[in-house]
């Protein structure tokens, strides 16, 4: 394929200052090129021989100077180790643990566990697949577009963030084994990495990210014998090289998502303790102002970052954790909306945090981390809500944290553990949240450990190309009883499998519907999409023992029939949900509903799919989920696991990671407009739940009634708001609600609703549609709560059929 048109709309687009940038750039790039071919290399660096003349040693200058700025400084670090060895004696064994490993040169990278490094480790090598990058100008690499290995494969081990683990178990033990161990794999990796040559000096994030592991190690190892003059010097020069083209080269304009969050990082942090080198001031400097400027363009007002991914929100509060918890032992200021921003960025972590800690994995996912002194991934980021509940002295961040976190100790020090003791533990004051500028809603049963804990996407593909969005609007992911039901399948891969990063991208991968066995949004390259649909919260509302929300997406306006996806949400609390899609359009169409489950669930279809019914129990481990599903037309239920042609059946619960999960299809052949009714509940019984159709009458209706311990409820679905008659009832509007108790009429909920009626009794009336109705009945009256804009509430007296407003 041609890039070249593509490029040239790039340059088109454009502005004044990003061209100058990138003209600035390629001259830079150029020059080091042209220095590098001819054998100039490196110039010295003059700044940094100076520091090491004006010192006697570079020890006392690192333990006097910078180890006092770092983390924990130099004054806590035999505190907090007596510490952990006193109260935290397991963080104590699994850190030696994994040093012994790491001296053996065996690595967890990513999915990938227990790699072989080799007596003799080739930086250049993927360890996992065996390619040895080539060694060339760091430039002349395209990995974008790598046909050969996945370079974060190469990148990850790069990054060295298992080198500060072999130091901390130094630093806790006094073991020289571990700071040994350290030392040579760093000494061996400047040999092999001569400044600006290889791949390993490709990506200036790849190099914030290690220059952050590297001085994590460096004050780990300050004590240590292996630790001396020789390496110290040598691995401050090369550290500070490497900060140098990450200053010189940051992703300004390549990438300004978290490559450019994770450079600024890395530059603040070692501007903040390097204050002697004079340099570090522009590096300082850049980092605050970067990192200031970002936060207002990436993070949401909400607190939510913008990429439309869990994961990359968790990359992005934690690097402004680190940069700003620093900055607060330092005396630096961050200006106040920022950490109120941070606040915010930890209250979403708290939300789509499920019971047990872990986090869907909705958008991409690239298995990696800010910072990973003890935690490899995000997949829980609890650490970061124990450590944000030191910071914010947050009741609700402890009780999300579940416990104190090593992290916190290493990043806060040890007043961090009495700050944290001192807390209340509280459950978080609200049980859900939304978030209408990001288009996402979370639902929770209650505070237990056995929650039922929803998640509805109803967001866009997120800021710039979408990169790291996926194809997924208005889907769902559930949680009960410590188990995953429904489940976002994760990423898998970015490189180097095209085939399988589209699938896990696609709208097949996810949980909402498929129009004709096309993705709602066309993906183009491995981090863009040719086409983008746009997706808009419509509504959103909570009601009486009844939360709504409304969405939609026109990922398929662009067919030559076009359909409308809107999905909308009820959440019945505690106990279940209704989703109602409404695909609003003209033509015939393929709709696929489809429902992905946890690797191992057992899926059991019943139902009538000639009437357009489908009853399926799904069970997984210790818990269960009812789905019953009516649809305008018949239908086929299939499931599926592990497909290769097409794909289908299959999560990933981590980069690298592929593995094989049921997939439930319910397909309906029918003209626009089509409509589907779905109950979600989670098991309460060894038996199904009970379901049925109720027959209605009306235009393109669906009713369906279910039973909730003693209550029986009705749900009737009439997309166009027509009139429609159910047993004694006769409605107009879009959506009604009602719960019977031994036959009679309990409560009612109505949803752009006109009109009510019961036998002869008119419940409510307006000329308009209301955007909601709640009504509330007893023997002999009833209170009626009308959505209209004065918010009028009525009385009634069903004895004298008189109405007090009130």
């Amino acid at each position: 394929m041609n890039a070249m048109p593509t490029k040239i709309r790039r340059l088109l687009q454009m502005d004044v200052n990003e061209l100058a940038h990138r003209l600035r750039e390629r001259w830079r790039i150029e020059v080091d090129r042209v220095r590098f071919q001819t054998g100039l290399g490196v110039r010295e660096d003059i700044e940094y021989r100076r520091l090491i003349e004006g010192h006697t040693s570079i020890m006392s200058y690192l333990e006097h100077g910078p180890a006092r700025r770092f983390y924990a400084g130099a004054k806590q670090r035999s505190g907090l180790a007596a510490l952990m060895q006193r109260r935290f004696p397991d963080w104590m064994q699994a850190a030696v643990e994994e040093a012994n490993r790491l001296c053996r040169r065996e690595i967890n990278l990513l999915a990938y566990a227990n790699v072989a490094l080799g007596p003799v480790i080739d930086w250049h090598r993927d360890p996992v697949s065996g390619y040895t990058w080539t060694q060339r100008f760091w430039a002349a690499y395209d990995l974008v577009n790598s046909r050969s290995s996945d370079p974060k494969i190469v990148h990850e081990l790069n990054r060295h963030q298992h080198i500060p683990r072999l130091a901390k178990a130094y630093f806790l033990t006094g073991d020289e084994r571990y700071s040994r161990e350290a030392v040579e794999q760093l000494d061996s990796w400047i040999d092999q990495n001569p400044p600006g040559l290889g791949v390993n000096w490709q990506s200036s994030l790849e190099i914030a990210i290690r220059s952050i592991s590297w001085m994590w190690a460096v004050f780990f190892l300050l004590p240590s014998a292996a630790f001396d003059e020789t390496a110290g010097r040598r691995i401050l020069a090369s550290l500070f090289r490497q900060l140098d083209h990450v200053h010189r080269y940051p992703s300004v304009y390549s990438s300004p998502n978290t490559h450019l969050l994770g450079e600024a990082t890395a530059l603040f942090i070692a501007g903040l303790i390097f204050p002697e080198l004079p340099r570090a001031l522009k590096w300082r400097q850049f980092g605050a102002a970067t990192l200031i400027q970002e936060m207002a363009a990436q993070v949401s007002t909400e607190g939510v970052y913008r990429e439309a991914s869990t994961y990359y929100h968790c990359y992005a509060a934690d690097f402004y954790l680190q940069s700003m918890a620093l900055a607060r032992s330092n005396g630096f200021h961050f200006p106040g909306w920022m950490w109120e921003r941070l606040r915010r960025m930890f209250e979403f972590v708290q939300h789509v945090s499920r019971p047990d800690g872990s986090i869907p994995l909705i958008g991409d996912d690239d298995g990696g981390r800010a910072l990973a002194l003890n935690c490899g991934d995000y997949s829980s980021y609890r650490d970061g809500l124990s450590s944000a509940a030191v910071i914010f002295e947050s009741a609700e961040f402890k009780f999300a944290a579940g416990g104190f976190a090593e992290e916190t100790a290493w990043l806060l020090g040890e007043k961090a553990v009495e700050t944290f003791d001192a807390l209340e533990k509280r459950p978080p004051r609200m049980l859900g949240a939304f978030y209408p500028e990001t288009g996402c809603c979370i639902q929770r049963s209650d505070s237990d450990p056995d929650a039922s804990h929803l998640v509805f996407d109803c967001g866009g593909l997120g800021m710039l190309t979408g990169g790291h969005g996926h194809a997924d609007a208005l889907a769902v992911t559930l949680f009960s009883r410590g188990q995953e039901l429904l489940i976002d399948p994760g990423t898998s891969v970015y490189n180097c499998a095209p085939h399988w990063r589209n699938f896990f991208r696609s709208t097949r991968a996810h949980n909402t519907v498929v129009v004709d066995g096309l993705d709602q949004s066309e993906p183009a390259g491995t981090f863009s999409w040719s086409r983008k649909a746009g997706a808009r919260v419509v509504a959103y509302r909570i009601l009486p023992g009844m939360d709504y929300i409304e969405a939609e997406h026109d990922g398929y306006s662009r067919l030559r029939h076009s359909v409308i996806h809107g999905r909308r949400l009820l959440f019945v609390r505690p106990n279940y949900w209704i989703l109602l899609d409404e695909l609003q359009g003209r033509g015939v169409h393929r709709f696929d509903f489809l429902y992905h489950f946890a690797p191992g669930a057992q899926i059991v279809v019943f139902g009538d799919e000639g009437r357009g019914d489908v009853d399926c129990r799904i069970a997984c481990g210790e818990a269960a989920l009812d789905l019953h599903m009516y649809a305008t037309a018949p239908v086929r239920a299939e499931a599926s696991c592990s497909q290769l042609d097409p794909i289908q059946g299959w999560m990933s619960r981590r980069y690298g990671d592929r593995r094989p999960s049921p997939v439930l299809t319910v397909t309906l052949h029918a003209p626009a407009p089509a409509a589907m009714m779905t109950f979600l509940a989670p098991e309460r019984g060894a038996a199904l739940s009970a379901s049925a159709r109720m027959t209605a009458h009306g235009g393109n209706v669906v009713a369906a009634s279910f039973t909730d311990h003693e209550y029986v409820d009705t749900c009737v679905f009439s997309p166009d708001g027509g009139e429609t008659r159910l047993a004694e009832y006769s409605m107009q509007g879009e959506v009604f609600w009602l719960r019977t108790q031994c036959g009679m009429l309990k409560r009612l909920t109505a949803i752009n609703a006109v009109r009510f009626s019961m036998g002869r009794e008119v419940i409510f009336e307006n000329g308009a549609p209301m955007p909601y109705a709640a009504v509330y009945l007893w023997d002999n009256g009833m209170v009626i709560e009308r959505g209209d804009p004065e918010g009028r509430m009525y009385v009634r007296d069903l004895r004298d059929r008189q109405f007090q407003r009130s």
